[in-house]
Formats: structure tokens, C-alpha cells, sequence
């Protein structure tokens, strides 16, 4: 898009645009890989055997939709995370260009704004993400043990219930410490790559 075409964007479709397309996107690519990440879960917790061999277990014990099991909050994961963390992106990218005078934003600039937005992307979509971990894990725990959530709702009104408002946030240290490193390469580097298109 030409800086003409970028000028006559309203202000509200401007603002809202980085968070609605990487909201969507994300939402997008998570309905797709859902049954990779299932299977990807119960390897990390102890399942035997490979990929192929784990997602036929999973479809034999709870048919096709045990692929999708926390597929809810996989999606609330990707409206929060994926949203916040390409919108705030594009926020701090914009007010690093105007300190600029206009100029593109040095690598480094890119890198904090990268940083920034992807540790507060995670904050924000830390209790989906345990919602999912859980949804997920769920039927690997002995039945007594298991929570059976309805859904990402569920999930959430449960945690909170149970562990108090602080109980959603569980894990979020490591989560955020990820998402800042991944995201300060991810989309510094992104960013940096489409100079000139």
C-alpha cells in the first residue's frame, strides 16, 4: 500500500487494522494446526510412540473432534495474544517513526518494539493459553483428577473460582520471557525484510 492510499485511511480503521488482521490470522492458522498442537501437547506429557501413531490413539479414544479439544481456547489464545501483540507492534512501529522525523526505524527500534509488544501480547493472552494447556491435558490426568471443562469459559470461570483471579496467570513468566525473545526477532526481522515492497 502506497503512503497516498495509507493517508486515506480513516483513523479508526487504522488503528484497528494491525489488531483485526493479526487477530484473524491467528484465529485462522490455529483452527488449521489445532491437531498438530494436540498431538505436539500429549508427546511433551508422556504419550508413546510418534505423531501418526499418538493422533490415531487420540481419534480411536475420542474420535476426530479429540483433535480439536481446546480448540475455544486456542481462539481466545490467538484474539488476545496474536491481536495485542501485531497491533501493539504497529502502534510503538508508528510513534518510532514519527520520533524519526519519518525516517525507517533502525533494527535495533524495531527490535524494543518487538520486545515490548510480544511480552504484553502474552500478558494478555496468558489465560487463554493456560485454559488451552489444560483443555488439552485434561484426559491424560487419572479420571478423579480431571477438571472436564466445558469449553474456554468454563476454563476460566473455573480458575477463577478455584485459584482466585492470580490463577490465570500461571506460567505467565516463562510465557511472557518466550514471547518477548520470539517476537523481538520474529517481528523486528519481518519488519525490517519488507523495507521497500
Amino acid at each position: 500500500m502506497s503512503d497516498l492510499q495509507r493517508k486515506d485511511l480513516s483513523p479508526a480503521w487504522k488503528a484497528t487494522k494491525p489488531f483485526l488482521n493479526g487477530g484473524l490470522s491467528g484465529m485462522a492458522a490455529t483452527c488449521i494446526i489445532q491437531p498438530i498442537d494436540m498431538v505436539k501437547v500429549r508427546i511433551q506429557i508422556g504419550a508413546k510412540g510418534g505423531p501418526l501413531q499418538v493422533a490415531k490413539e487420540i481419534v480411536a479414544k475420542d474420535g476426530v473432534g479429540g483433535l480439536y479439544k481446546g480448540l475455544s481456547a486456542g481462539l481466545l489464545r490467538q484474539a488476545t495474544y496474536t491481536t495485542a501483540r501485531l497491533g501493539i507492534f504497529q502502534i510503538f512501529s508508528d510513534l518510532l517513526k514519527q520520533q524519526n522525523q519519518g525516517k525507517n526505524i533502525p533494527l535495533y527500534q524495531k527490535a524494543g518494539a518487538g520486545l515490548a509488544a510480544g511480552g504484553l501480547g502474552a500478558l494478555v493472552g496468558s489465560p487463554a493459553d493456560l485454559s488451552l494447556i489444560r483443555m488439552q491435558s485434561d484426559c491424560t490426568l487419572p479420571e478423579a483428577q480431571r477438571r472436564n471443562y466445558k469449553g474456554v469459559g468454563d476454563a476460566l470461570t473455573r480458575i477463577v473460582k478455584d485459584e482466585g483471579a492470580m490463577g490465570l496467570f500461571r506460567g505467565a513468566g516463562p510465557t511472557v520471557t518466550r514471547a518477548m525473545a520470539l517476537n523481538m526477532g520474529m517481528l523486528a526481522s519481518n519488519d525490517q525484510a519488507s523495507i521497500g515492497q
